[in-house]
């Protein structure tokens, strides 16, 4: 039985904690600000989405899941409030050393275009800081 396959994205938080960010995907190719979704014939993709912060600017995911994660369907602008798309599903929002560090998505990969979503994060203080790179779905169903 196919499995799905993993992808884990480095968020580079700068000193300044303002967007936009790095995306570093897979253990150092990037920086982008766009993530490519490549399933392989896979059924689809598990994406760590994990925060570096070399600046320790305090930054971390929203603690629920569908806060931390609003997608758009394909065709659709950047989303500026709460948006779902099922081909993209937040999981879970992790924490490593008491912060909120590892968001955790299933991406379907059933369609071959890209489309937009924002990472949410949460500064110390609590004002949120939200990120928008573009998604680019590569492979479509798998074989």
């Amino acid at each position: 039985m196919p499995y799905v396959r993993n992808k884990s994205i480095s968020v580079v938080i700068p000193a300044n904690a303002v967007p936009p960010f790095e995306l570093n995907e897979n253990n150092g190719k990037g920086p982008g600000q766009k993530v490519d979704f490549k399933n392989s014939g896979h059924p689809g993709i598990v994406v760590y989405f994990n925060i570096r912060d070399p600046h320790n600017t305090g930054l971390v995911f929203q603690p629920v899941p569908g806060d931390a994660l609003w997608v758009a369907p394909p065709g659709q602008a950047c989303p500026t409030s709460a948006s779902a798309w099922e081909e993209f599903v937040p999981l879970s929002v992790e924490k490593k050393a008491g912060k909120n560090v590892q968001l955790i998505a299933y991406y379907r990969n059933q369609q071959q275009e890209q489309f937009n979503f924002a990472l949410r994060f949460l500064k110390p203080d609590g004002t949120p800081v939200d990120y928008d790179p573009i998604g680019n779905g590569m492979n479509g169903l798998r074989s």
